[in-house]
């Protein structure tokens, strides 16, 4: 099974059109470490919940959608390569909301509201935004891999 296939449903469209052989890489991003590196925040966030980060993290940098490689992908060459794409508006604003929901929840645990951002980070906001932003970078890859 291919390395995106658990991405996609069955009935999803486009799935069986996608290149043999399709690289994890579009315009220099790859795909599937930008995805990684997104799924990695719901773990720092928890260190920080539960007091065992050893990171020193702050909510206005994390909120910010222009820190991470994705992000500077996004302003640079994915919009040069794919701002006329319907589905690059989509992966700019979904990743935009993640870092905002994520700056939320990181918010929350530095005020103790433990409770609270551990409901963020399974089912709230942020879960909702961390799917979201996965879903719809690996749409806009599906896309740029069609044959």
């Amino acid at each position: 099974m291919a390395w995106w296939s658990s991405f996609f449903g069955v009935g999803e469209k486009g799935l069986s059109e996608i290149k043999e052989g399709a690289s994890e890489e579009i315009a220099g991003l790859n795909v599937k470490t930008a995805i990684e590196a997104h799924n990695k925040w719901k773990q720092r966030l928890k260190d920080v919940i539960n007091g065992t980060s050893k990171e020193v993290l702050d909510p206005r940098i994390v909120s910010r959608d222009d820190q991470c490689a994705l992000g500077k992908w996004i302003l640079d060459e994915g919009k040069k390569q794919f701002s006329t794409r319907p589905g690059f508006q989509l992966v700019a604003s979904s990743h935009a909301h993640f870092h905002k929901c994520a700056g939320h929840t990181l918010e929350l645990a530095l005020k103790g509201k433990h409770e609270e951002a551990e409901a963020e980070l399974s089912n709230g906001d942020f879960a909702r935004a961390s799917l979201d932003v996965s879903l719809q970078l690996m749409r806009l890859w599906r896309d740029a891999n069609v044959k």
